[in-house]
Parts: structure tokens; C-alpha cells; sequence
């Protein structure tokens, strides 16, 4: 009977707390939310690097929107492919061999991409802003890597 009781009381209390639990995880909606700030804020440090004109803005971003979409369906594809061999140890040589061709396929269609862009952004914009986008993508990525490990090491988490 009293542990009847004690199954009731925890019962109970699981319907009380998981949702408190839950609503405190980063959640789909979470994470597109903070995509799209970071997405907001990349707009705004790349425009502000390349100083872009009104005129300029308009052409470039819906060619550097394209761009950047193709270039994370690749990335995305490249993970799900890695995903499928995680377990390497347990490949034989063959399988081992097409899984590293295949890394090279995919690093040449990232570089086939980003030539193609290139050539597409010279043609929107100076050579000049052409190198400062480059540049300004480089310095975001640093900015972004670094604000992650100023999370990733503040008080509470501990670093292995």
C-alpha cells in the first residue's frame, strides 16, 4: 500500500516536473531562433566590413543567400555521410578507401562552389569588396568560434 503511494507521489511529480525540465532544453524552435540571430548578425557584420551600398546590398545578398544555403546542404549532406561511418574500426579497406575519396569529392565540390560564387560576386561587386567579404567571413567564423568558448569555459562547465 505505501509504496502504491510512494509510485502515485512520484507519478505526479514527473507530470509537474518534465515539462519544467523539458521547456528548459534548447528546443527546435530555440535553436532556429538563435540561427537566425546569428544569421542577423552575420548580415549585418558582413555589410558593415564590405560597406555596402543600397544598390550594392540588393544584388549581393540574394546571391550570397543562394550561395551560403548550397554550401550548408553540402555541409549537411558531408555530415550525414560521415555519420553513416562513424565506426571505422569496423570498415574493411575497400570501404575505408571509398569513404576517403570521398572526403576529397566533397572538399572539390566545396572549392567548385566557391568558385563558382566567386566569379558571380565579381561581377556584383568590386574585386576590393570581393577580398573584404572573405575576409569579413573569416573574421565572423573567429568571432563566433571564440564567443563559443568563452560560453563553452564560463563558470560551471568544466573543460576535459
Amino acid at each position: 500500500m505505501k509504496t502504491l503511494q510512494s509510485i502515485q507521489w512520484l507519478s505526479l511529480a514527473m507530470m509537474f516536473l518534465l515539462p519544467v525540465m523539458v521547456a528548459g532544453q534548447p528546443g527546435m524552435g530555440q535553436r532556429q531562433e538563435q540561427y537566425r540571430q546569428m544569421e542577423a548578425k552575420r548580415i549585418a557584420f558582413i555589410t558593415r566590413e564590405l560597406s555596402l551600398t543600397p544598390e550594392e546590398a540588393q544584388v549581393f545578398w540574394p546571391v550570397y543567400n543562394e550561395y551560403n544555403q548550397k554550401r550548408n546542404q553540402m555541409m549537411i549532406r558531408h555530415r550525414e555521410e560521415r555519420k553513416v561511418t562513424a565506426d571505422i574500426d569496423k570498415l574493411s579497406e575497400s570501404e575505408l578507401m571509398d569513404l576517403a575519396d570521398e572526403d576529397i569529392r566533397n572538399m572539390e565540390d566545396m572549392v567548385a562552389l566557391r568558385r563558382e560564387y566567386h566569379e558571380r560576386f565579381k561581377q556584383i561587386l568590386p574585386v576590393k569588396k570581393v577580398i573584404l567579404l572573405y575576409n569579413a567571413e573569416r573574421d565572423f567564423n573567429r568571432k563566433l568560434y571564440h564567443e563559443g568558448r568563452g560560453r563553452q569555459d564560463s563558470p560551471g562547465r568544466r573543460r576535459n
